[in-house]
């Protein structure tokens, strides 16, 4: 054993080992979700533990080499992992004591999520880094090290991305397959509000909705969402939309305080499956967004159909949005947020 690398790597085996309990009381704690729901086979929890692993086996490998590990680099991997662990605990603490942050948007998105996200997702960048910079030391003690490993780092992010936006192209069920049913719910998830009126994404999955309804392949349509600032909610907007179709009242509900696809799928859980659980549900969303919905319910253990829309988006905003999906799904899988 390498007693000169044996302090830094068994700090770094610690805190690694304490940012996987981190992360998932990110996921679990956070979400209200009891650790006897803990699946295993989810892509999510197999992410964390399988980097785990990883850097368990190359730290016993640096500890039973008798090459050496400068200084240097030993006091980088001291500050790397302090980073990377530090970041993930104020991500965590921010999030359990309702830090409340101002109500800006960054990128249409909440300032809350983007700050949060963005410590969370730079810790777990670090985490990569970490490893990529103990197999570079396998092979090079120089500082050069360090390039190599972020390049390495951004690589296997970019491969991340890449795979996952070929994953949001898979499409929800086609409608047409659905059977009449006296027992389904179709639950339209918000998009967003312009001046009152529901936007061209938002009108194109309530027009879905109602189609079912029509065919009698759906009981009820469930809307959901809230409303940015000045603007009505997405839910009435789209309830609205719906009532100017021809459909009848009593068959509409609204929901109005969801913020987000994890919180509408929380929303759905508890109201729908668990209240109406005679009910089946069925999401309808726009294709880009229903990979992501549907890996969603599988952590929540939500049992759901997803529909996809009828609106065709033009090649440059679609991929915007799977782009933003593919950012999403990977945020969720990491820390299901």
């Amino acid at each position: 054993m390498n007693k000169n690398n044996s302090t830094v790597l068994i700090y770094l085996f610690f805190f690694s080992l304490l940012e996987m309990i981190l992360t998932f009381l990110i996921k679990y704690d956070l979400n209200s979700i009891s650790i006897s729901e803990f699946n295993i086979l989810f892509i999510g929890n197999i992410l964390p533990i399988s980097i785990e692993i990883v850097l368990i086996i190359l730290i016993l490998m640096h500890l039973f080499i008798k090459k050496n590990i400068h200084i240097s680099h030993r006091i980088s991997i001291f500050i790397v992992i302090s980073a990377s662990f530090t970041l993930l605990l104020v991500g965590y603490i921010t999030n359990k004591i309702g830090y409340q942050f101002n109500d800006n948007y960054i990128f249409n998105f909440p300032i809350k999520r983007v700050v949060t996200g963005g410590s969370l997702m730079f810790s777990f960048f670090l985490k990569i880094y970490l490893i990529t910079l103990l197999i570079n030391l396998f092979f090079n003690n120089s500082f050069v090290v360090y390039l190599k490993s972020l390049l390495s780092t951004l690589s296997v992010f970019i491969l991340a991305f890449l795979t996952i936006f070929v994953l949001t192209t898979k499409n929800g069920f086609v409608s047409t397959n659905l059977k009449p049913s006296s027992s389904s719910i179709a639950v339209v998830l918000g998009a967003a509000v312009w001046n009152d009126k529901p936007s061209t994404l938002l009108i194109g999955r309530t027009k879905k909705a109602s189609e079912l309804l029509i065919h009698k392949k759906i009981a009820k349509i469930q809307f959901t969402g809230s409303n940015a600032p000045g603007e009505i909610s997405e839910a009435s907007a789209a309830y609205n939309y719906a009532i100017s179709l021809g459909v009848k009242k009593h068959l509409l509900a609204i929901e109005e305080t969801t913020t987000t696809t994890t919180e509408q799928i929380k929303f759905i859980k508890k109201n729908l499956v668990k209240i109406q659980g005679n009910y089946s549900v069925i999401i309808i969303s726009d294709q880009f967004h229903l990979t992501r919905v549907l890996e969603i319910c599988k952590f929540f253990d939500v049992k759901a159909i997803g529909i996809a829309s009828d609106y065709s988006l033009k090649w440059e905003r679609l991929l915007y949005y799977r782009f933003r999906e593919s950012i999403a799904l990977l945020f969720f899988w990491l820390f299901a947020i």
